[in-house]
This record gives C-alpha cells, sequence and structure tokens, in this order.
C-alpha cells in the first residue's frame, strides 16, 4: 500500500508539472495577449468578444468524446495528442495580421485544453480514493494554476518590454518541454492502476448514463456559469482596463496575474473542505460571492482595488471549481470518470465561449457595467436553481 500510495502521488507529480508547462503556454496565449493582440490588429469590443469565444468551442465539440474514449481505451493517447497540439498551435500567432486569421488559430488552439484537461482530471480521479480525491484534484488544479499564475505577468511584461512575437516564441517553448516532459509520465506501473478502470460496454453507453444523471447536469451547468463569469472576466477587464483606466500592459497583467495567485492558493484548501463538509454548500456560496466581485469590478477605477477585486474573484472560482469536478466523477462512479468530467468540460465550454461572446455584444451596445452585471446576475441565479436542485440524497459512487 505504501508503495502503490508513492507511485500515485509520483503520477500526480509528473502529470502536474506537465499541466503547468501547458497551461502556462495555453494561458499567456491569452491573459491577457489576446484582447491586447485583438485591439492591435484592430478588432473591436463585439469581435474581440467573439475571438475570445472561439477558443472554447473545440471543448464543447470534443471534450466528452475524449473523456468516454480515455474510459474505454486510457488516458494517455490523448494526453499525447493534446500536447502537440500544444506545441505546435503558438508558432501560428507568429502570422497573424487580421482578425479571421486570429479567430482561425484560437479555434485550432482550442483543441489541446479540450482534450488535455478532462483526460488528465480523470486520470487523477482513478488514482485516488474519494475520502483524498477533492484534495487531490485541488492539489492537480495548484499545478495548473501555477502556470495560469506565472503566465499573466510574464505576458504582461513581453508585450511591454519586449514584443507579441518575442511572446509567442516563449509559449512555444514552454508547449514543447511540457511535450518532452510528459514522456516520463508512469501510465505503465506494475501494481498500480494508472488507466481508467474499464467500462464494460461502449463510449456511447458511458456518455449515456452520465447524460441521463440529472446532478451530474445540474452540477455541470454551474461550472459554466461560472466560466461565463471568467470568459467575462478575462477577455473585457483587460479591455475595461485599457480603454477605460489607460492602463499599460504591465499594470493589467498583474490584476489578471493576481485572481490566479488567489486561485493557485487556495484551491487546495477548498478542495480538502468540500471533502469535509460537502460540495454542495461551498458550490453555493462560490457563486455568490463572485456575483458579488463581479458586479463591483466596473466601479473600481484604480489598481489597488482592481486588484484586490481579482483576488476576490479567484478566490470564488477556486471554491467553485475544487467541488464540481470531484461531485461528478463520485455521482458517475470510477468506471466513468472520464466521460463524467469529459461532459463537465464540455457544458463548462459552452459558458467560457458563450460568456465573452454576450459579454462583447452587451458591452459595445450599452456599458461595461451592464456586461459584468449580467454575468453578476447569472451567478446568482445559478446558485439559487442550483441550491433547489441538489437536495436530498447524492447518488454518490466512488
Amino acid at each position: 500500500m505504501p508503495r502503490s500510495r508513492d507511485a500515485s502521488v509520483r503520477f500526480l507529480l509528473i502529470l502536474g508539472s506537465v499541466a503547468a508547462l501547458a497551461i502556462f503556454s495555453s494561458t499567456m496565449s491569452k491573459n491577457p495577449a489576446l484582447p491586447l493582440l485583438a485591439l492591435h490588429i484592430g478588432a473591436s469590443d463585439a469581435q474581440i468578444g467573439f475571438i475570445s469565444a472561439v477558443s472554447p468551442i473545440p471543448g464543447i465539440l470534443v471534450s466528452s468524446i475524449a473523456g468516454a474514449y480515455s474510459d474505454k481505451h486510457g488516458r494517455s493517447k490523448i494526453i499525447t495528442l493534446s500536447l502537440l497540439v500544444f506545441a505546435t498551435a503558438p508558432f501560428l500567432y507568429l502570422f497573424v495580421t487580421q482578425v479571421w486569421q486570429l479567430a482561425a488559430v484560437r479555434f485550432y488552439h482550442g483543441f489541446a485544453t479540450a482534450m488535455f484537461m478532462p483526460v488528465a482530471m480523470a486520470a487523477v480521479a482513478d488514482r485516488f480514493p474519494s475520502n483524498i480525491r477533492g484534495q487531490a484534484l485541488g492539489t492537480y488544479s495548484s499545478f495548473t494554476m501555477a502556470g495560469r499564475f506565472i503566465a499573466p505577468f510574464l505576458g504582461g511584461a513581453l508585450i511591454f518590454y519586449a514584443s507579441f512575437t518575442s511572446l509567442y516564441l516563449v509559449i512555444g517553448l514552454s508547449a514543447i518541454t511540457a511535450l518532452l516532459l510528459s514522456l516520463l509520465i508512469p501510465w505503465e506501473q506494475k501494481g498500480t492502476t494508472v488507466h481508467a478502470k474499464k467500462f464494460e460496454g461502449s463510449m456511447l453507453s458511458a456518455l449515456q448514463e452520465v447524460l441521463r444523471e440529472r446532478k451530474i447536469m445540474v452540477t455541470s451547468s454551474m461550472e459554466a456559469l461560472q466560466y461565463f463569469a471568467m470568459g467575462a472576466f478575462e477577455a473585457f477587464l483587460p479591455i475595461y482596463m485599457d480603454k477605460v483606466l489607460h492602463f499599460n500592459p504591465l499594470q493589467i497583467g498583474f490584476v489578471m496575474g493576481i485572481q490566479v495567485a488567489s486561485m493557485l492558493l487556495i484551491k487546495p484548501f477548498m478542495g480538502r473542505l468540500s471533502d469535509k463538509r460537502g460540495r454542495v454548500p461551498m458550490i453555493v456560496i462560490g457563486l455568490l460571492l463572485g456575483a458579488v466581485t463581479m458586479f463591483l469590478m466596473p466601479l473600481a477605477s484604480n489598481i489597488i482595488l482592481l486588484a484586490v477585486l481579482s483576488i476576490a474573484f479567484g478566490l470564488t472560482v477556486a471554491t467553485v471549481t475544487a467541488s464540481t469536478s470531484a461531485l461528478v466523477t463520485e455521482i458517475a462512479g470510477s468506471s466513468a470518470h472520464g466521460s463524467a468530467i469529459g461532459v463537465l468540460s464540455s457544458i463548462m465550454d459552452i459558458g467560457h465561449s458563450v460568456g465573452p461572446l454576450v459579454t462583447g455584444l452587451v458591452v459595445g451596445a450599452i456599458s461595461f457595467m451592464a456586461g459584468f452585471s449580467l454575468a453578476a446576475a447569472l451567478l446568482v441565479v445559478g446558485a439559487v436553481i442550483f441550491a433547489w436542485e441538489m437536495r436530498g440524497p447524492m447518488p454518490l459512487r466512488a
């Protein structure tokens, strides 16, 4: 047992390191670079919303399929394929001069995260029992948060002091390093279970079983609402800071990065707390507090207030997402970890895609205040619906 536990910890550390590098590269390509690059090539507010909405679309299309495939055939093939996309996409940005080209590159780049994230999280869920699964998933997420944390600071600095070209070369180098490091992941080790527990049936059967579970769909919808707000935050807080407050890319990178830092620090703690106190209360609290921070953002006019609100928003995102992934895997059972997280990711990406698209239209037609208030209102409505729907006993299957 200690040997098996040591192997699981080693697996988590290596996979987490790969994830940190891959997500670092992905995050730096969009936060705060994407809206600033879009402005640089002459995109309007609505076009910026469209460009930001494009990259989550592959997640809507393939995350569920990737998760179900990995349940049936193992995790490693999908992980490797996703890392190849991570490693090739950054160099395409070097040739972008028009809005449609940027949208096309974002669409291709989106397949990397769409495949990697649900399958990697399912692999972690495979390795740890339900009584510590929230903590393990929170720890894994902290690796990804480490990548997300560094990305906005370094990205903003590279744009400010160097150029977009330097930025995307660094992004490409990070992604290639992740691909090479993935060769060390112990997918096959004697005495350990590193692949999915095989689902006895077709991929379609696995997906159908997950989709029939109402509580999985409700939980996934709450993650979608959280990422609606996240998409609005990532796409339009940098634009608000640039166009209205006239901050430079270094300052924008600081405010966006400090939000990720708060998620990095708090998510493992929130995972442990949800293991002990329950998933549902944590999700409800996170959604409500997220609504407050989104509403207040366009009222802030100096960098200190924006940094505080950014930290607060990061805390609310960590509170929600530390619980949602653990909850859906427990409801689905171990034979369908990939399918459950794949469905969660697909629905999440709907929110992540629609968020900047709708917010861009509202901001362009009305104001930044209206755009951020819409996201806040949806979080409140979601919290109420979720609390109502999740009454009664949970059909948990570890």
